[in-house]
């Protein structure tokens, strides 16, 4: 049985002052408003909305010491517990009603006192959504938009990831936070069959897409879109946006691509800041550590540095008026050198792709090293093969997907199972800086009407430490078919050491990050005997296998 243990409620703020919202049908929001301080006549203020399901008040969200902040460059901030969580009322339901509920919080807001009838929305991860929602509401207040580590593609992006289920991260968000008012550290029992008992204690909300059918809905499932904003647009380029993204977040190519959708539009100024960051954590040092801001003082303040700085720039440029905002440069990118760049796009000018070829197929599958990475093809065509077996998956090697940085893993304890294929290039002998997208094109053939693929880069150090930069699956249908499939890993801004290697490794699971398949033999969710299949991979010639780098060349970042 799956277990959980419930977190205590955040302590309420002195400083703040505590409301009660009223929505259209009664239901009373919990909310805070935290004011600058000022002589008895202070002035009307703008004011920044924040939305959470987190616990407003919860010293983890962060939010006590963002709202410090944000108050001491004067403006005002609003944070909130949305419905039917932590102290306010209602059914706990994610995404359904966060356009409406944020429509009445901000006419609230606006018949303040303190207010001067301008709003911008911020928010990380779900609250970052509820920032979104917000603006796809149109509610004339709403002038800037700060969205972190968070995609408005609910269905392909945030739920699934290139076709599959993202079964760890969902299963423990949607109970941890969605099965009742109060948030709780899950310990779900990842050997239960079939996979949809976990979800059994999440209750019926009544909404479009209840969460237990999540896993049943496919990506371009319409009722998505529905779920999340009622079936509004939501609004990318509409109103000045910052972008902000990390290289190791699980969200990563879902913001890029709603900043590539804003910026296509481009309305209102649209802006990227990309960091090596994953969803909560800083840089990893060589090491393959960061330090916790949850524990670590100076790792916390570094982190509410890194975030509100440019964050504060921009709302200030945006909301207030005559304040003295800097002005932030269209994108903002980090290498993973620690070395920050400015450039008017993305990838930067001067990018190139540079394409490596899988060769040595038969060595794919014989340990760590495999075959290799050439820049020149196997003049003939070549195969390697590999089995996938539901009674023995292939493991995450992530401790916390939220927070890899935190220890990122060796990836040699799965590059070592023959039902893994790696294929390493040679050490570099100056640095190789990535910036932009990173693909892999592979000639696949399967037994199984429906299978996965789960595809890496990794970083190998001189002493064999394999270290991910990039993942991504891939869900494949069509038994016994050449596919030729494309898999896009996602942006990145890692800079490879002289004397380090990049490796590509390519399985058929990642278990329980994602959902593994049953051969198309029955829905995975609910099989209970899953069928095992067998692949192959085209290396070689012109159609083979092949890893397609973006890369600046070395007088452009040296």
């Amino acid at each position: 049985m799956s277990t959980a243990v419930p977190v205590p409620f955040g302590t309420p703020i002195p400083q703040a002052e505590p409301h009660r919202v009223r929505l259209r049908d009664g239901v009373r929001l919990h909310t805070e408003v935290h004011l600058p301080p000022s002589p008895t006549r202070r002035p009307r203020l703008p004011a920044v909305l924040i939305r959470t399901p987190y616990d407003k008040t919860h010293p983890d969200t962060l939010l006590p010491d963002i709202a410090a902040r944000l108050t001491e460059a004067g403006l005002a901030v609003v944070t909130q517990d949305v419905r039917g969580k932590i102290r306010s009322e209602g059914r706990p339901v994610p995404f359904t009603a966060e356009v409406a509920d944020a429509w009445d919080t901000l006419d609230w807001i606006t018949a303040q006192p303190w207010s001067n009838g301008t709003v911008g929305c911020w928010g990380n991860s779900y609250y970052g959504f509820t920032a979104w929602a917000a603006a796809a509401s149109g509610h004339p207040a709403v002038r800037a938009l700060v969205s972190r580590l968070t995609t408005t593609d609910i269905g392909a992006e945030l739920v699934h990831r290139g076709g599959v289920f993202r079964l760890g991260p969902m299963v423990e968000w949607l109970t941890s936070t969605w099965a009742g008012r109060a948030n709780v550290l899950p310990a779900p029992d990842w050997s239960r069959r079939p996979l949809a008992e976990l979800l059994d204690a999440l209750p019926d909300t009544g909404s479009p897409l209840p969460p237990a059918e999540w896993a049943t809905a496919p990506p371009g499932d319409a009722r998505w879109r529905q779920l999340a904003f009622g079936g509004r647009d939501p609004g990318h380029g509409r109103i000045p946006t910052l972008h902000c993204t990390g290289w190791y977040d699980l969200f990563q190519r879902g913001q890029l691509r709603d900043w590539q959708r804003a910026r296509s539009s481009a309305n209102a100024p649209q802006h990227l800041l990309a960091g090596a960051t994953d969803h909560q954590d800083d840089l990893f040092t060589p090491s393959g550590r960061s330090p916790d801001h949850l524990t670590d003082p100076a790792a916390r303040k570094a982190m509410l540095d890194r975030s509100l700085s440019p964050a504060t720039d921009f709302l200030l440029r945006h909301l207030a008026e005559g304040a003295a905002g800097a002005s932030l440069p269209p994108v903002r990118w980090q290498s993973s050198s620690g070395t920050w760049h400015t450039a008017r796009c993305w990838p930067p000018p001067g990018a190139v792709c540079v394409r490596l070829h899988l060769v040595d197929a038969s060595a794919a599958a014989t340990g760590a090293q495999g075959g290799a990475l050439s820049a020149r093809p196997d003049t003939l065509p070549n195969t390697a093969c590999w089995d996938h077996d539901p009674a023995n998956l292939v493991p995450t090697t992530d401790l916390n997907w939220w927070r890899p940085l935190l220890a990122l893993p060796d990836e040699r304890m799965v590059e070592r199972r023959p039902d893994v294929l790696t294929f390493t290039g040679p050490a570099c002998d100056d640095p190789l800086q990535l910036a932009g997208p990173v693909r892999l094109v592979l000639p696949v053939t399967s037994t199984a009407a429906v299978s996965h693929l789960v595809v890496k880069l990794c970083e190998v150090a001189p002493d064999g430490t394999s270290r991910r930069i990039l993942e991504a699956p891939y869900r494949l249908t069509g038994a016994h078919e050449r596919h030729r499939v494309p898999i896009q890993l996602g942006d990145t801004g890692h800079r490879v050491q002289p004397g380090h290697r990049l490796r590509v490794q390519l399985a058929s699971s990642c278990f329980p990050l994602y959902l593994p398949h049953s051969a198309g033999t029955a829905h995975p969710w609910r099989a209970r005997r899953p069928t095992g299949s067998t692949q192959w991979l085209l290396t070689g010639g012109h159609d083979g296998a092949h890893l397609e780098l973006t890369v600046l060349p070395r007088p452009t970042y040296s």
